[in-house]
């Protein structure tokens, strides 16, 4: 009998535990005014829609951590790349001492915590910079672009086929 009221006492007490944690972490979502993972929309550079700005600095920080985060997980060839670079990581950590380990859990949480939120403001402000900017503006942009390499690369080829070195001897 009394296995059992120890038990009763620890269901509740374990209830109890996770009711305030979950109780306390929503309230703090929402005091915080911190974003969901299912609200996250990861910004484009290309659509001025997509860019979402917070007051509150720390909501700003992670909404872009969630941000660059939910945009690897969208993006099958940036997860590849991730799930390959973490591989190699693992065979580095089976084959290496201590401290490479240690060494390249600091890299990748730097990565994690302090190179995707400012990717994810770079892109946010280069929206806001180009927000007149149409799809065909974009269009027009990029063939100008393609047509500017393909100039660059017929240079080159000229140049070679001329069997002109360079200019230094």
């Amino acid at each position: 009998m009394g296995i059992l009221i120890l038990l009763g006492i620890a269901v509740v007490a374990i209830f109890a535990c996770y009711w305030m944690t979950v109780g306390a972490f929503q309230l703090l979502l929402r005091l915080l005014g911190l974003p969901k993972y299912r609200d996250v929309i990861v910004p484009s550079k290309y659509d001025f829609k997509t860019v979402v700005e917070f007051d509150n600095p720390v909501a700003q920080y992670v909404y872009d951590v969630i941000a660059g985060f939910k945009g690897t997980n969208e993006n099958k060839g940036d997860a590849i790349k991730l799930g390959l670079g973490l591989l190699f990581l693992a065979l580095i950590d089976g084959m290496a001492s201590f401290a490479w380990p240690l060494l390249i859990a600091v890299i990748a949480l730097w990565f994690l915590f302090c190179v995707s939120p400012r990717a994810m403001s770079a892109a946010r402000r280069r929206a806001i910079r180009f927000k007149d900017c149409t799809a065909d503006d974009w269009h027009k942009t990029h063939l100008w672009a393609m047509k500017s390499e393909l100039r660059q690369q017929e240079m080159a080829s000229a140049i070679r086929r001329s069997g002109v070195d360079g200019f230094h001897r």
